[in-house]
């Protein structure tokens, strides 16, 4: 029985981790040092390297234009987001999705 409990809990365990890939959010209040962390975070957890540049910012030091990267293992380019009206980052275990400044809602859906 105890066995059948086990298998069961490692079962729902893998699951929920598959299908629950929340993702890894920058907002536009981060700061470039904040982003660099995401970006080891991104390949200590993921296993994928992602470039994530910062090309511009208003005079709150908001991000305003952003561009993310994402390298297979052999370092080729894999898939990119980018929004010159940046509201929201989520990078994922698969891609990214990103959304402009006052529709960042519709990402957490």
């Amino acid at each position: 029985m105890k066995i059948v409990a086990l298998l069961l809990s490692l079962a729902f365990t893998t699951a929920t981790t598959l299908f629950d890939d929340s993702g890894i959010s920058v907002t536009k209040k981060a700061s470039d040092k904040q982003i660099q962390k995401i970006e080891k975070q991104l390949l200590e957890e993921y296993g994928v390297k992602v470039k994530i540049t910062v090309l511009s910012r208003n005079r709150r030091k908001e991000i305003t234009n952003l561009t993310a990267v994402r390298y297979d293992k052999n370092g080729n380019q894999s898939s990119s987001c980018s929004s010159d009206k940046f509201g929201l980052l989520i990078i994922t275990k698969t891609g990214c999705k990103i959304a402009d400044a006052g529709y960042e809602g519709e990402l957490k859906d």
